[in-house]
Parts: structure tokens; sequence; C-alpha cells
């Protein structure tokens, strides 16, 4: 059985019920702003032109409250770093954008945005990066943070707008870590729990890193967008030749329980 048969068989074999039995977690990020010199008009703006959404009046200076089909939006803006340095620890982890320590350093606010009450994941998350896209779109603005992932504010942006291709944006909602350890190539995801899902693994492939980050993607992508629980035992493949196992045991590098594919 190939890999999106096993997923599209599992999608048919109760993954959604499933889904909405559990209850979900509020959805929460920063957009870090290099200025003390802020205020939510231009958000409000491209939120209206993007997205035909309107937020509404500002509660305060500070923060704007809105709801979208049930769902409530809170926006705060804090007058200072993210303290402990804690999103330049965090750079380290992103791979992919090798200036990100020296160009999150300099960031002097935050605005701390979350999305709550939501019963579908993926509506919940289409919401907030539809809200977090308008934020980064303003002056200040020059990065997202959602520990451990820090991305420069124009390609989040430009990676929302798959949402208006009728796609979704997997790789806004689930990090990818990458790691070359002592035998082989590393990987794991942090996020799909946010979709009631395991976090995934890859430990010590003879792949590339390369290979192994697409790979990942790719297996992240078709869990959320066809609501599929991956279980100890099966296995998968890209067609009916490959058989990857899966495993199902405590995370090497992702946090809890996680599914170790045999990459």
């Amino acid at each position: 059985m190939g890999l999106f048969d096993k997923l599209r068989k599992n999608k048919n074999n109760g993954a959604t019920e499933e889904r909405e039995q559990k209850s979900f977690g509020p959805i929460v990020g920063f957009v870090l702003l290099d200025s003390l010199d802020y205020s939510f008009d231009a958000f409000t703006r491209h939120l209206k032109e993007e997205w035909n959404l309107d937020p509404g009046t500002p509660a305060s200076p500070e923060s704007l409250v809105f709801e979208v089909d049930g769902m409530k939006v809170v926006c705060g803006y804090m007058p200072a770093a993210v303290p402990n340095r804690e999103v330049e620890e965090n750079c380290k982890y992103n791979f992919l954008w090798r200036e990100a320590e020296q160009v999150v350093s300099r960031h002097k606010a935050h605005v701390i945005v979350s999305v709550l009450g939501h019963d579908d994941p993926v509506e919940g998350h289409k919401l907030f990066t539809k809200v977090a896209s308008s934020l980064l779109q303003t002056e200040q603005a020059i990065a997202y943070y959602s520990a451990p992932m820090v991305m420069e504010a124009s390609q989040y942006v430009d990676l929302a707008h798959a949402l208006k291709d009728g796609e979704l944006p997997v790789v806004l909602w689930v990090f990818i870590g990458m790691y070359q350890g002592e035998n082989g190539v590393g990987a794991y995801t942090a996020g799909l729990q946010s979709f009631g899902k395991d976090e995934l693994e890859v430990v010590n492939s003879a792949q590339s890193l390369g290979d192994v980050f697409e790979f990942m993607s790719i297996i992240a992508s078709f869990v959320i967008e066809n609501d599929v629980t991956l279980k100890d035992g099966e296995t998968i493949g890209f067609s009916a030749e490959q058989k990857l196992p899966l495993t199902r045991s405590a995370g090497v590098a992702a946090q809890g329980e996680s599914i170790k594919i045999g990459y």
C-alpha cells in the first residue's frame, strides 16, 4: 500500500471522530517588533484588505480582542523584548534562516497573538495565520516566534498566501528540527500535538539532511491535511514495495511520545 492510499485509508477509519472528541488549547505566537512606537491601526487595515476580517476597535492601545466564527482572537502589545533571550536561544534550531539571531536581537517589543475556543484545529490555525500575517506586514514587525520556530516576517507573510489558493501552510504550523547524530541524521516535529496528533521523528537515518527534511515535511502535511493518525506497528511507504515501520515510544528529540518512522 502506498503512502497516499495509507493516509486516505486512515482518514476513512474514524480519525475525524477521534479528533472531535479531543479538546484543543489556545494557539499562541509572538510577533517581534523593532520599535516601541506601535498601534493596531495598520494591522486592522491589512486584516480587512487581505482577509476581509474586521477586528473592530481596540479595547485599549495595548490590546485588541475580537471574534470570528465563534473563535476568540486576542492580540496583546508588550512594550518589551521577550525575556531571557528566549527567542535568540531558539534561533540555533532554525537552520533555514542563518541570520535569525542577528535580526531578532534587535526586537524591542512584541505582540502576543492567541486564538481560543476553536473545536477544529485546522480552522483555528487558518484564522491564526491570517491574523499573524497581517500583524507581520506592519512596518515595525521583523519576525515571528513560536518556540522553537523563528521565522522572518516577509517569509511568513509569503507562505501565508497559500491560504488564498486553498492550500494549508503547514510549514507555518509544524516546526521540523534537524540534527546530525553520531549514527546518522535525525529529525523531529513540534506542533502536531496542537492537532491532536503524536509528533514525528526520524532517528539515525542514512539519508541526507535535505532528503529527511523533505520527507518529514510531506508526512506532516499529509497527517494534517487528511486528518491521519499514524499508529504503532503499522507501516507506510511511497510505493507498494516500500514499507517504512512506525514505532510509538518516548521522544528522542521530540516532546512526549512520538511516532518514529524508519526512514
